[in-house]
């Protein structure tokens, strides 16, 4: 305890330091409210970079200097903000607000003094567990750190349930709404798409979202039973024919993300990062497939993809998991394109590198190396950016030709979801 104490005294020594060096500007300190003697448990390191996102967008350039110090009373994260103090914890205050995880983190504020929620007539904060003011259940001990971290468990998993389910369907909508397609179905038409259109697809995807959440929560919850994975699977692809009269919308989707949904939120839940991703896509990827490969001659019903497989060794969205999803952390992440065109030049970048089976499929091998070759230079010669009219044409092409890059879209999705959540990442 006492080395603690004495990290505490050396963060507060850090504060008036700061303020004396920063005269006039607001200085402010971001840290989590955690009890027990772990103050930096892997378990919460997400929520700290979550309000720092909510800092850094709500003060943008105003943000003077910023720098993360280990502690061992809690790592924490002081900012220089040139804006008035008053006004700054004010607006810290609704940030701790936004959400239930403001509880779990201290946001506090100086300008050539602490400046308190007393100071501005606001309300002090309410404990995690009951309606008492959180500093008279510390002061008192009235809840056990056991009590304490079980209801931290709770609101933080909820938390992550809707926020990595919500950023999941708006992902696939952002897919869905993308125009021009390359043949696939979107808001505008149905593409190559005969037998589908844009309101199916709306449909398909409300009735596989409590299936994704499952695979969230299987994450979430470190779960290890592939067979799990495989019966939430098989529910969700039932959901879906049931909905679309059996056609099939969106069941290369289900497959990847009852993959790469779990490992994700593992992933943000425990503070690990890209490497991990990759590792535990690899290693779930293996169980599920199994020896599916080796035992295809003996199927006595081969499904296109098993044709396709024993034709021309490509193994499609099965063979980018067994990979470990290398193309979504590959690809880059296009931050200096316009914000309208970001998903587009991700979609002809996966185009470019993606041997999507669906193509060959519908059309055959050699139409794939076209569409490849087409792409790569599309991305060499700057992508959509410089070439709208072209794609255009292309995408009006295609849909004439019966092309439609479903493998590629697929994994559009889940290139979007990575590049939607990576800021809760270690």
């Amino acid at each position: 305890m006492s080395l603690i104490l004495e990290a505490r005294e050396n963060r507060a020594f850090h504060i008036e330091d700061l303020m004396k060096e920063n005269k006039y500007r607001t200085i402010v300190i971001l840290k989590s409210n955690v009890p027990g003697a772990n103050k930096n448990p892997d378990r919460l390191k997400f929520i700290c970079n979550l309000y720092d996102s909510l800092i850094k967008k709500e003060f943008e350039k105003k943000i003077l200097k910023k720098e993360m110090i280990e502690s061992i009373d809690g790592n924490y994260v002081y900012y220089v903000i040139g804006e008035d103090g008053n006004i700054v914890k004010e607006k810290t205050i609704l940030i701790e607000e936004e959400n239930v995880l403001g509880k779990l983190v201290d946001i506090d504020v100086y300008n050539e003094k602490s400046i308190s929620r007393a100071d501005l007539q606001c309300e002090m904060r309410k404990c995690l567990i009951c309606d008492n003011y959180s500093h008279m259940c510390v002061r008192n001990k009235t809840h056990t750190d056991e009590e304490l971290f079980s209801k931290i468990d709770e609101i933080t998993e909820e938390y992550l349930v809707d926020h990595i389910l919500n950023k999941t369907i708006k992902c696939i909508y952002y897919e869905l709404d993308l125009y021009p397609k390359f043949g696939l179905v979107s808001s505008h038409d149905s593409g190559a798409h005969e037998d589908m259109d844009f309101q199916m697809f709306v449909n398909s995807t409300f009735s596989i979202k409590p299936y994704l959440k499952e695979y969230i929560l299987y994450g979430l919850r470190d779960i290890e039973n592939p067979e799990e994975l495989r019966e939430i699977g098989k529910r969700a692809e039932k959901a879906m024919f049931n909905t679309t009269n059996n056609v099939n919308t969106q069941k290369g989707l289900i497959f990847i993300l009852g993959i790469f949904l779990p490992v994700i939120s593992k992933a943000i839940r425990n503070n690990l990062g890209q490497d991990f991703i990759k590792k535990e896509v690899i290693k779930i990827s293996n169980l599920i497939i199994g020896d599916y490969y080796s035992n295809l001659l003996d199927k006595e019903s081969k499904t296109h993809g098993d044709i396709i497989y024993l034709k021309h060794n490509l193994k499609g969205i099965r063979g980018e998991v067994l990979n470990g999803l290398d193309v979504i952390f590959d690809i880059p992440s296009y931050r200096d394109r316009p914000v309208g065109y970001v998903h587009l030049e991700y979609l002809i970048h996966l185009m470019s590198v993606i041997d999507d089976t669906t193509i060959i499929h519908r059309n055959d091998f050699e139409t794939l190396q076209d569409v490849k070759t087409t792409m790569s230079d599309i991305v060499k010669s700057g992508g959509y950016t410089n070439n709208i009219a072209l794609i255009s044409n292309l995408s009006n092409e295609y849909i004439k030709k019966n092309i439609s890059p479903g493998g590629s879209a697929d994994m559009l999705i889940v290139k979007i979801i990575y590049e939607e959540l990576k800021y809760l990442l270690n």
